[in-house]
């Protein structure tokens, strides 16, 4: 076995053991780790190179080795024995901080409607209530997230959804027929 085809075992049982533990990993980290065993140097440029070319194919040749490639950020990689595709879609945007907003913009998009707070805390998100209010706070200064808006149902809940794609009120509407209505009426 040449050092080519050693070096692209070593990738794919990386990348496939990270994804047994539910993670992803990102193009720095790989290279990092196949560094540490020796197998490529980061500071030659030529090196670094070669590397994305032979993680190029590993992604081609194993049908199982997915790339995203998330904005502004270095690619991950991930195994879908382990993994899917929408699950490590929420691992980058968990990692990149947008995962609340992305998940309400796209429920306000797609079905059309308002996603409760309190999900975000269940699985796959997992997020802890200081994650969550983190995010909040977050998405109330100025920037990305203007069109992020909240509706309280009249038991409480606290349902959030993006105003370019649901009218406020229609957005509690549904919120309030989600919390109270549909409980309400067999």
């Amino acid at each position: 076995m040449n050092q080519e085809e050693e070096i692209r075992l070593t990738i794919t049982k990386i990348i496939r053991e990270t994804s047994e533990k539910e993670l992803l990993i990102n193009f720095d980290e790989l290279l990092a780790d196949l560094e540490g065993q020796g197998f490529l140097n980061q500071e030659d440029a030529d090196s670094i190179s070669h590397f994305q070319s032979i993680l190029g194919r590993v992604v081609d040749e194993n049908e199982d080795i997915n790339e995203l490639s998330p904005r502004n950020r270095p690619p991950h990689y991930y195994s879908s024995r382990s993994l899917s595709e929408t699950y490590a879609g929420i691992l980058v945007r968990k990692a990149e901080n947008s995962l609340v907003a992305e998940v309400v913009r796209e429920n306000s998009a797609t079905y059309p409607r308002p996603v409760p707070l309190s999900i975000f805390r269940e699985p796959p998100f997992d997020l802890t209530q200081e994650a969550i209010l983190d995010c909040l706070a977050g998405m109330g200064k100025p920037g990305n997230y203007q069109d992020i808006a909240q509706t309280t149902t009249s038991i409480g809940t606290v349902f959030l959804y993006s105003n370019l794609h649901l009218d406020p009120t229609y957005a509690s509407t549904l919120a309030e027929w989600i919390d109270v209505g549909q409980a309400n009426n067999p």
